[in-house]
């Protein structure tokens, strides 16, 4: 088999391909030398990164050297499958997926015999960028198995059922219709003309606050809110909290926006939120709410162990910093005036808009 032939193809056939299975893991020890610093690397020259070749007959030839061998090629293989199940039930769709698997591993070896020759290896770039995944692969295993350390316990279809009613406006899935009060208003720039269309209003029978708004000229003065609720970003946010502090239904009343904007709002009535049946979700909230459960316990076990541990931060460090910031860049926060205290030790953002 020749390896060229697919080289480039191969190349891009995936990460997967290149590097796969168990192969990630011990091309990083041998490409990235764990625990070695990088100047004992250099001094030793580059650590191979050649598979074991014992076992059955050869999968990769480089020249008349063997570089991966058959039992060697099923281990990796079978590491693939185990790590990406997906792959296993599409097998029958890709009859060459075995070979493509080897041809990634020669390409690999190809890359790294190019790299070593042309000594791109002892490059300050290159050995920056090794330090640097070297570290970043030791943190993703050590959050791997810290997060394996922790194990929360089944919970009980009671506990399930409260994580459900306390979440369920915020679980995907959960929320049908997120209610609402139904409003529709007329604004006007003075509280008299305000006042007389309320009368108006109230005296009209089956009221329709916009078919009255037309008769009197005020289309364009008239909104029909739909169903106002905490995510009705369209409307003014002091009206939309006056309208979802109501009580009482319906209610037809006039709410002052500053003193330059008066609205007469009808709210006929409120629509409650519809969830879909706990029964119906309840396997799926049950994973969401062991997940959550284990992330707290991480969470808990961490800030023990940092607290064990010693860990301090350096607050007053960005404190400093961003006071800083705050001083050179005041315009860079709009609608917020920054106050930074004359030791730069803090900086305090104070709202400039007052709601009516």
């Amino acid at each position: 088999m020749k390896i060229n032939k697919s080289f480039g193809a191969v190349l891009v056939i995936s990460p997967l391909l290149l590097l796969s299975g168990c192969a990630p893991l011990d091309w990083v020890k041998g490409k990235l030398g764990m625990g070695k610093k990088t100047e004992e690397i250099v001094k030793k020259g580059k650590d191979k990164k050649k598979m074991s070749v014992a076992g059955g007959e050869w999968i990769v030839k480089v020249g008349n050297e063997t570089v991966v061998s058959a039992n060697e090629f099923e281990k990796e293989f079978n590491a693939l499958i185990d790590e990406q199940p997906q792959l296993k039930s599409m097998l029958p769709l890709m009859p060459n997926l075995e070979k493509d698997f080897a041809k990634g591993l020669g390409n690999q070896e190809v890359v790294s015999r190019y790299i070593e020759k042309n000594k791109i290896d002892q490059s300050a770039e290159y050995l920056a960028r090794k330090e640097r995944m070297e570290r970043a692969v030791l943190q993703i295993l050590d959050k791997e198995f810290f997060a394996k350390s922790v194990k929360a316990a089944s919970m009980s279809e009671g506990d399930v059922k409260k994580f459900y009613e306390e979440n369920k406006d915020v679980l995907q899935g959960i929320l049908i219709s997120r209610g609402g009060i139904k409003a529709e208003g007329v604004s006007f720039e003075k509280r008299a003309d305000a006042q007389a269309f309320l009368k108006k209003a109230k005296e009209a029978k089956d009221l329709d606050l916009q078919k009255l708004a037309e008769k009197n000229g005020l289309s364009k003065n008239s909104r029909d809110f739909k169903l106002v609720n905490q995510q009705s970003f369209a409307i003014d946010p002091v009206l939309r909290t006056k309208i979802l502090a109501l009580k009482e239904f319906p209610t037809l009343d006039i709410m002052a926006i500053g003193d330059k904007t008066f609205w007469v709002v009808h709210a006929p009535e409120k629509e409650d939120a519809k969830y879909r049946p706990f029964n119906e979700v309840k396997e799926g909230v049950k994973n969401v709410a062991e997940q959550t459960e284990r992330a707290k316990l991480l969470q808990k076990k961490l800030e023990t162990l940092a607290e064990n541990y010693g860990v301090e931060i350096n607050d007053t460090y960005f404190e400093q910093k961003a006071a800083k910031f705050a001083n050179q860049n005041p315009a860079m926060i709009p609608g917020i005036e920054q106050r930074v205290v004359a030791d730069a030790d803090t900086a305090q953002p104070q709202s400039a808009t007052k709601a009516a």
